[in-house]
């Protein structure tokens, strides 16, 4: 240490100047520590805390999340449950109105068939009719022409009904 104090030091260095630099450098190691190393620790501190924070806060919102997710999900499973049942229900609807469309249908086409026969049977037996009249007014010129005599009403009904049951039987 005494080399140091008496200035023989290689280089011209000054002991005293090392002593007096080394000084300086503590107290300005102190001093910013003192002013910058507790607020930068502060600073640190509080970033770090609302980082924790901002995680806390991120987990919550997660969670959440999570659960409107998992209503949602549940809200939309229901949903379509329910849109199934609609569906079923609208096609039993469908297949009940279609049921009776048919059966309408069905209905109708009985009516218009009876009408259809019951009209049939009445042109037939006007047709019938006629024919007996036409036929009973050629046999009796028939049988005036072939007989030279006159047959009464009631011989010419009995031939026009003979006639008319041979016909009904062939048919």
């Amino acid at each position: 240490m005494s080399i140091l104090l008496s200035g023989n030091l290689p280089l011209g260095l000054d002991g005293i100047k090392i002593l007096l630099h080394l000084l300086n450098f503590l107290l300005l190691l102190g001093g910013v520590t003192f002013l910058v190393y507790k607020p930068v620790k502060k600073f640190i501190e509080k970033r770090q805390n609302e980082i924790i924070q901002q995680y806390k806060n991120n987990e919550r919102a997660k969670a959440e999340a999570e659960k409107l997710h998992s209503e949602y999900l549940e809200k939309l499973a229901k949903a379509e449950s329910e849109i199934m049942i609609q569906r079923s229900e609208a096609e039993r609807a469908n297949h009940i109105i279609k049921e009776n469309a048919v059966s309408e249908a069905s209905q109708k086409a009985e009516e218009i068939i009876s009408r259809a026969e019951i009209e049939s049977q009445e042109i037939k037996r006007e047709t019938i009719s006629g024919i007996k009249n036409k036929v009973a007014d050629v046999a009796v010129t028939i049988a005036e022409a072939l007989l030279e005599r006159e047959i009464s009403s009631e011989e010419n009904e009995q031939i026009i009904d003979k006639c008319i049951n041979e016909w009904t039987q062939n048919d």
